[in-house]
């Protein structure tokens, strides 16, 4: 069995309950992402319209695709690299048991396709996917959290032991849950310099949002009082609303 790409294999009862929560209907495309030896690819192709598998590991792909039924495609490819939006059209949903080494830039991925996929079930490390989840004001609130506040409603609607994966990992995985928004909650016409503009807002965590942000932005003070935003509170204490508005506000300025 493969491991040089930190693949943890679903098994029975997890994939159960997986299906479980996303409950796939008959006329719905799916798109996989790390498929595996195929342990929920094949039991969402026999309640779904047709599954879209996209797997990094040549062997696993070859295998797949010799076992697969007709309803299957398996795309060998890094979904890091390939144009995920091609390969399912507008509407389609998304699962995926994600190799935790690479969490955060397929997440991160992910969202791009906001506005292409209806909703996205994935299975992570229990810390990574409670960071994505977590409101302001909490330790793991970050750049990803407000991202995903942006254009999803998040949670996590399902919690498994190591067990439940073949072979165990040493921590527990939960699935997080992204139904997509017809519309953000908030505007943001250039996505780039608003990530740029977070990071320097998250620089430093323990500083406040003004000590952070003070030497990009010379007016912050008088922007920051306009919005009625203290500047002695920290990044991970705004919601995503707030954290538009300032960066609107100091863009314009």
């Amino acid at each position: 069995m493969p491991r040089r790409l930190g693949q943890h294999f679903l098994k029975g009862a997890g994939v159960g309950a997986l299906l479980g929560v996303v409950d796939p209907a008959r006329d719905e495309v799916f798109l996989e992402i790390g498929p595996g030896e195929g342990a929920l690819t094949k039991p969402l192709a026999e309640r779904a319209e047709r599954v879209v598998a996209v797997e990094l590991d040549g062997r696993l792909a070859r295998r797949l695709r010799a076992t697969a039924p007709a309803n299957v495609e398996v795309v060998e490819g890094d979904a890091l690299k390939e144009d995920l939006r091609s390969l399912v059209p507008p509407d389609g949903r998304l699962v995926g048991n994600l190799p935790y080494y690479v969490s955060s830039p397929l997440l991160r991925r992910i969202l791009d396709l906001h506005d292409h996929v209806r909703d996205a079930h994935v299975m992570l490390q229990e810390e990574v996917a409670r960071r994505i989840a977590s409101p302001p004001g909490s330790r793991e609130y970050g750049i990803l959290s407000i991202l995903y506040a942006l254009w999803a409603d998040v949670d996590l609607p399902l919690k498994l032991p190591p067990g439940a994966f073949r072979p165990p990992p040493r921590v527990s995985s939960a699935l997080l849950r992204a139904r997509f928004r017809e519309e953000a909650r908030a505007e943001v016409a250039d996505l780039q310099a608003f990530e740029v503009f977070l990071k320097q807002a998250f620089a430093r965590r323990r500083r406040t949002l003004e000590n952070n942000l003070q030497d990009s932005y010379p007016n912050l003070k008088e922007y920051l009082r306009l919005l009625n935003l203290e500047g002695s509170r920290r990044a991970e204490t705004l919601s995503v609303v707030e954290f538009v508005a300032l960066w609107r506000a100091l863009k314009a300025g």
